[in-house]
C-alpha cells in the first residue's frame, strides 16, 4: 500500500517567529498518526507544510520517498471550517474535485454514490450544506477529499466546533469507514481522548516552537470504539498523556 508520508527535520518560521523546529514524523501508509500538542503550537501550520500549501523553512516532507513541492490531490486535507461549496447540493460537492481532474461522467457518479452511501448522507444528496447538520457537514467535507481517492488524508481538528455527543458519533463513524477504505491518516488534535481513539500512533508536540517530544504506538486496537473509554489501561494512558502534553 502506498501512502508513507515522512518529514525530516521539518522547519518553519514567519520572519524571526519560529513555529516549527526539527520535526520528525512518519505517517505510515493505511494507519492513523495523531499529532497531538498544546493549542497555539503549530499543528495547523505543520498540516500546512504537510499538505504543500506552505513551504518548510528547513527539512524536506516526503510522500513515498518523493519530495512533496506543493498541493496536490494525493494529500487530501479537510479543515476545521471543511470545504463544502455553500452554493452546490451535496452531490456537486462530492463530485467536483474528481470531475476537474478529468475523471469520466459514470466513474465519478460511482464514486460519489458510494461515498454518499459510506457517509450516511446518500438521502442528502440534494441538500445545500446550510441544510445538513454540523455532524453531517464534517462528514460531506471528509467525502468531498475522498472522492479524489488521495493516498494521504489531512484532518486539522475536524470534529473540534462539535459537540460532545456529536463528536463521538463522528469518532466511531471514522473508525469504521477507514476500516473499510484504510487511508494514511494524519489527524491533529488539542484533544488527548480524539488522539487514543483515532490513532494508531500517537506524535508529541511541545509548546512553539513545536518540537516532538514522543512518538508511541496506541495499544487499543483497530476494532475500538467507545467501550474503551471505559478500559481502565485507556484512562491510565489518557491521564499520563495529559500529563506530558501539559509539561510540553
Amino acid at each position: 500500500m502506498s501512502g508513507t508520508l515522512v518529514a525530516r527535520g521539518l522547519g518553519k518560521a514567519f520572519g524571526d517567529l519560529v513555529v516549527l523546529d526539527g520535526i520528525d514524523l512518519e505517517a505510515q501508509a493505511g494507519q492513523v498518526l495523531a499529532v497531538l500538542g498544546p493549542s497555539g503550537c503549530g499543528k495547523s501550520t505543520l498540516l500546512r507544510v504537510l499538505a504543500g500549501f506552505e513551504p518548510p523553512t528547513s527539512g524536506e516532507v516526503l510522500l513515498d520517498g518523493r519530495p512533496v513541492s506543493g498541493p496536490s490531490p494525493q494529500r487530501g486535507m479537510v479543515a476545521q471550517a471543511g470545504g463544502l461549496f455553500p452554493w452546490l447540493p451535496l452531490r456537486e460537492n462530492l463530485s467536483f474535485g474528481p470531475a476537474a481532474s478529468g475523471r469520466p461522467a459514470a466513474e465519478v457518479r460511482e464514486v460519489v454514490d458510494e461515498l454518499l452511501s459510506a457517509t450516511g448522507l446518500d438521502g442528502f444528496a440534494d441538500a445545500l450544506p446550510k441544510q445538513l447538520s454540523g455532524g453531517m457537514r464534517q462528514r460531506a467535507s471528509i467525502a468531498q477529499v475522498l472522492a479524489n481517492r488521495p493516498p494521504v488524508l489531512l484532518l486539522d481538528e475536524p470534529f473540534g466546533a462539535l459537540d460532545a455527543q456529536t463528536r463521538l458519533r463522528m469518532h466511531e463513524w471514522l473508525l469504521e469507514l477507514l476500516a473499510e477504505r484504510p487511508t494514511t491518516t494524519l489527524l491533529v488534535t488539542h484533544d488527548v481522548e480524539e488522539a487514543l481513539l483515532l490513532g494508531d500512533r500517537l506524535c508529541l508536540l511541545s509548546n512553539r516552537p513545536a518540537t516532538v517530544v514522543d512518538t508511541q504506538p496506541v495499544p487499543f486496537g483497530t476494532g475500538r470504539g467507545r467501550a474503551v473509554l471505559a478500559d481502565p489501561a485507556f484512562v491510565q494512558m489518557k491521564a499520563a498523556v495529559l500529563e506530558r502534553v501539559l509539561a510540553a
